[in-house]
Formats: C-alpha cells, sequence, structure tokens
C-alpha cells in the first residue's frame, strides 16, 4: 500500500481533497492518507497529524502575527515526513506556507503534486522559478492558467472544478426554501460572509448595517446567513448584535447551497464562494476588506482589474465588487436592491459561458497522473 500526504484546511479546498481522493480510488489505487486536514477529509479516511487552523489566517499582518504557530505546524509536517516517507504529498492552495512544504518534500525525496497554486497570473510571477524546482506536477483549476506553467516546463492539467458537479443538481428555489421551512414566495437575501475568521471580523458590521439599510427598503424581506462552521457562530452573533443587524435573520451552518438555492440575491465575500454562487446563477454583490497594510501591498503587485472570480474568468465587471472603503454599507444595500428587480435577470444572463470555462481535462487524463504521482 502507498501513502500519500494531503495538506487542505479550509472548505474549498477539503472539496478539491475529496475530489482528488474518489479520482485516485477511480484510478485504482490503494493508498493510506495522512495529513493535516478538516473534519471532512477526516471524515473520508485521513489520519490528521496536526491542527492546521491556523493557515485560516490570510495576509501579510496575520501571517506575522501567527509566525510562531506556522513554524510549530511546519516542524509537525517536517516530523511526520521525515517519519512516515509517504510517495506523495498533495498540496492544496496556501503558496505562502505550502511551497515551504515542497521544498521540504523534494529534499526528502518525496514526490510534489500541488492543486490550486499561486494566482502567478494575478501577482508575483516570479514565483514560477521556485515552483519549478520544487513541484514535480500542478493541477490548476482554470484553462488560462495552463499555458504559464507550460511554458516554464512545469507538467500541468487541468481539474474539473469541483464545484461544476455540486452545482449540477442542486435544489431549485421552491424546494430550497421548503427544505428551510420558508414559504415559497417573498424576497430572500443571502449572506454569505467567507469561512475565515479574520474575514468575519472584517466584514460583519458592515453586513450588519447593509442589511438593516435594505430591510429599511424592503421591509418584507428575509434574510438568511451561511456560516461555513459551527465554530464561527458566536464571532457572528456577536458582532452581528454589536451592529445591529435584524434580529430575524436565520443563521444556517454548513448549508451553502440550500441556502443560495433558497436566495433571490446574494451579498458574497470574494473567494470560493463567489463561483459557486455565479453556478448557481444567482444576482449578487461581492465585497471584501482586507487588512489595511496587506490590502497597500497588493494593490500595488496585483495585476487583473478584478477580484471576484466571476468576473475574471468573463473578463467583465458581472458582479459589482466593493472592495475595502468602497465597501459602504447605504450603496451597498443600493446595489442589492436593484438586482431584486430588472438588473438581477440581465446580471444571471451573464453568467451562462461560466459553466463551460471550468470543464477542466477528462476524468481518465487525471487518473493517469494520479497513478504517476501516487502509485
Amino acid at each position: 500500500m502507498s501513502k500519500a500526504f494531503i495538506l487542505a484546511v479550509e472548505r474549498s479546498g477539503e472539496n478539491l481533497g475529496l475530489e482528488i481522493m474518489a479520482n485516485a480510488a477511480q484510478a485504482g489505487l490503494d493508498l493510506q492518507w495522512s495529513g493535516v486536514v478538516g473534519s471532512r477529509l477526516q471524515a473520508a479516511g485521513v489520519q490528521n497529524i496536526a491542527d492546521g487552523e491556523v493557515l485560516a489566517m490570510i495576509g501579510l499582518v496575520e501571517v506575522l502575527r501567527h509566525y510562531s504557530r506556522l513554524r510549530r505546524l511546519y516542524g509537525q509536517i517536517r516530523q511526520h515526513l521525515q517519519a512516515e516517507r509517504p510517495d506523495c504529498v498533495v498540496l492544496i492552495d496556501h503558496p505562502a506556507f505550502n511551497l515551504h512544504i515542497a521544498k521540504m518534500a523534494k529534499k526528502l525525496g518525496i514526490r510534489v503534486l500541488y492543486v490550486v497554486g499561486p494566482q502567478i497570473w494575478a501577482w508575483r510571477s516570479q514565483r514560477i522559478h521556485q515552483i519549478k524546482r520544487v513541484v514535480d506536477h500542478m493541477l490548476v483549476l482554470f484553462p488560462f492558467e495552463v499555458p504559464i506553467y507550460a511554458q516554464a516546463g512545469v507538467p500541468v492539467h487541468v481539474l474539473a472544478h469541483p464545484l461544476l458537479a455540486q452545482t449540477a443538481a442542486v435544489p431549485n428555489r421552491e424546494s430550497a426554501r421548503a427544505t428551510l421551512n420558508m414559504a415559497a414566495d417573498g424576497q430572500v437575501l443571502a449572506l454569505l460572509p467567507g469561512s475565515r475568521r479574520g474575514e468575519l471580523e472584517r466584514l460583519v458590521l458592515r453586513y450588519a448595517e447593509t442589511a438593516r439599510r435594505l430591510r429599511e427598503q424592503m421591509p418584507d424581506l428575509r434574510i438568511l446567513v451561511a456560516l461555513a462552521r459551527e465554530e464561527l457562530r458566536p464571532l457572528w452573533e456577536r458582532l452581528w448584535k454589536q451592529g445591529a443587524g435584524p434580529e430575524d435573520a436565520r443563521l444556517m451552518v454548513a448549508q451553502t447551497q440550500t441556502v443560495l438555492a433558497a436566495a433571490d440575491v446574494v451579498l458574497v465575500a470574494s473567494g470560493t464562494a463567489t463561483l459557486e454562487t455565479a453556478l448557481m446563477q444567482r444576482p449578487a454583490v461581492v465585497v471584501y476588506i482586507l487588512n489595511a497594510l496587506t490590502f497597500a501591498v497588493v494593490r500595488r503587485l496585483v495585476k487583473t482589474p478584478f477580484v471576484a472570480m466571476p468576473n475574471i474568468l468573463l473578463e467583465k465587471s458581472v458582479y459589482p465588487e466593493f472592495l475595502q472603503g468602497a465597501f459602504a454599507p447605504a450603496h451597498v444595500a443600493d446595489a442589492l436592491a436593484a438586482l431584486f428587480g430588472p438588473a438581477g435577470p440581465v446580471q444571471v444572463a451573464k453568467l451562462q459561458k461560466l459553466r463551460a470555462l471550468l470543464e477542466g481535462d477528462p476524468p481518465e487524463l487525471l487518473q493517469r497522473v494520479l497513478r504517476e504521482m501516487l502509485a
């Protein structure tokens, strides 16, 4: 039996990890999995060797603040890899951390499969040289990334985005509302604030004020909140109350797609959830706030005109983006209100081409890659 190590701690990363494990099984690989993972991958049979919650921190300042915890996690992984010597490490996202793990693995003679690499198409393109030295094979999610790696001599294939399958058979609006014990009629706003504590700390107060202002315009509006994890509930509830958000907003944990299916319009934090929202054909406004220092650095380096992946893929501003100080609740509430009217269907019509851009390489090709890497 071969051994594989996987690192994936956030919801989107775990989705990709489950996809990799399923394809490995379909390829006939008998693997013993260990790693630093969240609860879903643990339930799928991965032995978790350390607490990876610190990797949910994002941004330059947050990394510096938690440096000692990151060093401890790095040491735990190094000790595990030295003792177990897996045949391959599967690293998902988190480039600032995972490229160090990749370098360590290469020194130990362990193959490195990297999934969802750094966004070198947007910023820090020089990282391609580091990737070439420490990564044996890249699996990317977007076809436009392939030439970047191929031209640098890094073997690369496109993984079909797991959200394609996950959003292919979601319930319709009426069924979703029935599941949530809601009336079928009326207007519903969904709030998706992100899956990281830092995101909630920066966003929830403005979410609360935005929802309050929109409720003033639409007194019968119902509000659903989709939280990624139960442990975020106390933080959300404290900040929502502090921001005087509507008291009847319903909080749902780990039910994002049901919430999206039930919604008419979505307020979503920039991240994978924007793509999920778009694939489910929901009108939306995208917001985000970074630490001020992190944003100052990113603003100087990022080369793309958009931050929301649907906008990047479609190469136009379909979802309005309100970032940093531009996230003014009064303006965002007005933008959301417009989407409950004729602007909503117009926006959705522009999303129709998105699914075709995410189909990826044939499954048999991916399984061949996994046999080469994991056997």
